[in-house]
């Protein structure tokens, strides 16, 4: 029985009606409607680029409708964006999870809706909800792990307990299962039929359709952007259904095992990696499917990493008979050998480039001629992977980031099936996509196995594991414990054979892996050392870094007895404030993955209008000064603003453009040095209390209680948010456009303010007097530990990257070494921190 949604007097929980959506030439919604009840389950299916994520995303408020009418409980609305849609009581689950790397558990799941006051969060309330909420999905996880630490499955379970936060009345799940094992899609279930219960409209998104017969009660179905039609699901069966979705009859079934296989093209033996796997020996044939199976996070995917020369690992491993332990992922695909990884986002795709880009890259090197492209042939690829994969695009410059999730994955398998490698280690390669794709994609890969190509596969689905294999390898806790035919292969062997092995070994909860029940005492204290341990590694590098400002000083006073001394001391305070005040304001751009190059100019600017109105003779007065040095920075900082985040002109050019502009006003106000400031002004910057500039102890109060809104202030959830990933924030309601405009009016506000305590220092106005602190100030934040990436640093860091800054100089001018030297140094100093942190970098994605 079909039913039109738009039709009735029942009032729903949830209605769409004719909307409309186009992007780029393509129409994703032509007239689209969709109905939900109260306490229903509804499923939402049809083929990759059918409109149904274009869909929910009208709902959840991250798109706007071209038309159409939108109703809530019944009443018509116009959802204006992500925070307005929450506040009706949606919340989405996206299929490509919405988190913030660089912040934790507790945070990423209240990110939009913290406890707290107006100005601080309420930390402990924090991991208390996150908590419950994770106790309701049966899981247990470290709140002070960072997300950038988590496994898939465990993301999207963060993901899951955030949507739970509001208590909504419409719960969007966009395929929530594709990352997860049995075990937790049957958790997952168990919550889903409790929010039924209690009267919540959830909307299931999925390719699945042994899992949609489970759980739903009606199913929707779209086809190129259009209603098909919504059915009851006793009314449909599985053969029915993937009609109503592909438009024609289709049968359901894996493609026949392999009948014959030839000679091992790959020998593992005795693998290992500390902590991940161990001991490992297996082999895989010409012609031969292996699957890895058991429980997720038992090391299967490691294994296929470290194959692929992504994971360290010690062993031997042979390819044809050559040593193939490999120690970089170019090693391999030149060897023949490559791996299509689970997670398209951060592994598998180039989201801003074209189809034809993401496809080409890794066969330049065979196709290029003299160190030209090709293009003709890159074309021709192009569309021979668009059609054996029906990529649904309008062309293949399309950017991949506008595609569909299961047209993403369909771009990362079309882009290796372009070469003829000898080895293929595919993880989760349907996931996302369609049932069409799936059994095309089931027919691919026996198609390479039966060319001669040994083939490793990685699922989550135990379905198409079984029904894939040749054979099965059973992992639990990094080790190989059962070899199955994939003939006489069940769900309940595979898991038995994982569990059982993880409780023979003494360790019943780590043969689950994420399911867990709720947080015990002992789990409580390990949250406790879990939180000493993140301030320890928040503060780690900052704590370095007074080492190695108080071992210069150590060395530097072995040259100069006059190092130590209070006048000294007073000089490089004096010399380090208005430096830490210009990087305060340059941390809060460059966490935002930004920079500000104007800040220099600024500084000799103000300090050309402050020698004019504060000027011992004729001058408007101090007061007058400091407004005009404020609305100068002010003025400089929204300048800088409307060109990033509204006309988005790369920052690095938009500020450049700003320091000639304001440099070239510095000269026209002052065009050489002059101008005697007033001794009211003087006394007003200059105040010191003992030895110490007034002015310095004040930024030390002022940096104590930024680092203290960084770490537990709305203002540090939303910069390391934004900073992380724009997308997310904007997912939750953040305004990410305020945001950044807020950072680079604040940095011109700092400059201008630093611009005032120069001026007092050099008593006079001085067109040159800030061309060293923009390099200075960049290279306090970067020696302060921040990253130029954006998402990570600490204000404390900075501070202290500008004392090093500082001292070095001092040291050096003690030294008698030339000022044109300095720079030399600076710049080395910035090199080296950048250095630094790309290697921990490296080192931290090594061992992930």
């Amino acid at each position: 029985m079909q039913h039109d949604p738009a039709v009735g007097t029942e009032i729903y929980a949830l209605e769409l009606r004719g909307i409309d959506k186009s992007f780029v030439g393509v129409k994703a919604l032509k007239g689209a409607s969709f109905a939900c009840r109260p306490g229903e389950v509804h499923a939402l299916m049809g083929e990759n680029g059918a409109g149904k994520s274009t869909l929910m995303r009208v709902i959840a408020g991250v798109w706007k409708p071209d038309a159409g009418t939108i109703l809530v409980q019944g009443r018509e609305v116009h959802i204006t964006g992500p925070r307005h849609s929450q506040g009706l009581g949606i919340a989405m689950v996206y299929q490509d999870t919405r988190l913030v790397p660089d912040l934790d558990v507790a945070q990423n799941i209240w990110l939009g809706r913290e406890p707290g006051g107006a100005i601080t969060v309420d930390r402990q309330a924090m991991e208390e909800g996150a908590r419950t909420i994770l106790g309701r999905l049966g899981v247990t996880l470290p709140m002070n792990r960072l997300v950038r630490d988590l496994e898939v499955a465990e993301r999207q379970i963060v993901e899951i307990a955030r949507a739970l936060t509001g208590d909504p009345s419409v719960l969007i799940l966009d395929e929530p299962t594709s990352a997860l094992d049995a075990a937790e899609i049957e958790r997952l279930f168990s919550i889903v039929t409790e929010l039924k219960r209690q009267g919540t409209a959830v909307i299931f998104i999925s390719h699945r359709l042994p899992e949609v017969f489970a759980i739903a009660d009606r199913i929707t179905v779209l086809k190129d952007g259009e209603l098909v039609g919504t059915v009851d699901r006793e009314a449909v069966d599985h053969e029915k259904l993937v009609a109503m979705m592909v438009g024609r009859d289709l049968a359901l079934a894996y493609p026949p095992r392999a009948q014959a296989v030839g000679a091992e093209r790959l020998k593992v033996e005795s693998l290992s990696s500390p902590g991940l796997f161990s001991n490992l020996s297996f082999g895989v044939r010409a012609g031969e499917i292996v699957g890895f199976g058991g429980i997720q996070g038992n090391g299967q995917a490691d294994v296929a990493r470290a194959l692929f020369g992504l994971v360290p690992c010690a062993g031997s491993v042979m390819l044809d008979g050559n040593q193939a332990r490999f120690k970089a992922p170019a090693h391999a695909i030149k060897a023949g050998l490559v791996y299509v990884p689970g997670d398209r986002h951060r592994e598998g795709l180039f989201m801003p480039h074209s189809i034809r880009e993401n496809l080409s890259v890794p066969h330049l090197a065979e196709w290029a001629g003299l160190g030209r492209i090709p293009s003709a042939r890159e074309r021709q690829e192009t569309r021979d992977a668009m059609s054996r994969f029906a990529i649904k695009a309008a062309s293949g410059e399309q950017a991949v980031r506008t595609l569909s999730g299961g047209n993403q994955q369909k771009v990362v398998l079309g882009r290796w099936t372009v070469g003829d490698p000898k080895v293929y280690v595919f993880e989760d390669p349907t996931r996302g996509v369609d049932v069409a794709t799936k059994l095309e994609i089931y027919r691919r890969i026996r198609a390479l196995a039966d060319a001669g190509a040994a083939v490793i596969l990685v699922a989550s689905d135990l379905l198409e594991l079984i029904g894939l294999s040749d054979r099965i390898l059973v992992f639990s806790k990094g080790r190989i414990v059962d070899e199955i035919a994939g003939a006489e292969a069940t769900e309940e062997r595979i898991v038995g054979s994982a569990v059982e092995a993880g409780q023979t070994h003494g360790d019943p909860q780590a043969a689950t892996s994420l399911i867990g029940g709720a947080t015990t005492p002992s789990a409580a204290a390990k949250s406790g050392l879990a939180a000493g341990s993140a301030l320890l590694s928040r503060y780690i590098g900052p704590l370095l870094l007074l080492v190695l400002i108080a071992l210069l000083g150590l060395a530097t006073t072995r040259y100069s007895d006059f190092f130590l001394t209070s006048r000294n001391l007073s000089n490089i305070a004096a010399q380090v404030a208005p430096l830490a005040l210009v990087a305060l304001g340059q941390f809060c751009v460059v966490v935002l993955g930004g920079i500000d190059l104007s800040v220099g100019p600024l500084i000799s600017l103000v300090t050309a209008m402050a020698s004019f109105l504060a000027a011992t003779e004729g001058g408007a007065g101090v007061v007058a000064a400091i407004c005009a040095a404020l609305a100068a920075g002010a003025a400089t900082g929204l300048v800088n603003a409307l060109m990033i985040v509204r006309l988005k002109i790369p920052d690095l050019v938009a500020t450049l453009a700003t320091y000639s502009v304001v440099f070239g006003l510095a000269l026209i106000v002052r065009p050489s040095p002059g101008g005697l400031v007033s001794d009211d002004f003087l006394d007003f910057f200059e105040t010191s209390l003992g030895p110490v500039p007034a002015a310095a102890l004040v930024i030390v109060l002022v940096y104590i209680a930024f680092e203290y809104l960084m770490l537990r202030g709305r203002l540090g959830q939303r910069l390391y948010a934004v900073g992380s990933s724009s997308e997310a924030s904007l997912a939750v309601g953040i305004r990410t456009s305020w945001i950044r405009a807020a950072a680079y009016v604040f940095c011109g506000i700092c400059a201008a303010i630093a611009g005032l305590i120069v001026t007092a220092r050099i008593g006079s106005g001085d067109p040159q007097a800030g061309s060293t602190f923009t390099l200075a100030s960049v290279t306090a934040v970067v020696v302060g530990g921040v990253s130029v990436f954006g998402g990570r640093g600490t204000a404390i860091g900075v501070l202290l990257g500008a004392v090093a800054v500082g001292v070095m100089q001092n040291a050096l001018n003690l030294m008698q070494v030339s000022a044109y030297y300095q720079y030399i140094w600076t710049g080395g100093l910035t090199l080296l921190a950048v250095a630094g942190y790309s290697l921990r970098l490296s080192r931290r994605r090594k061992r992930s």
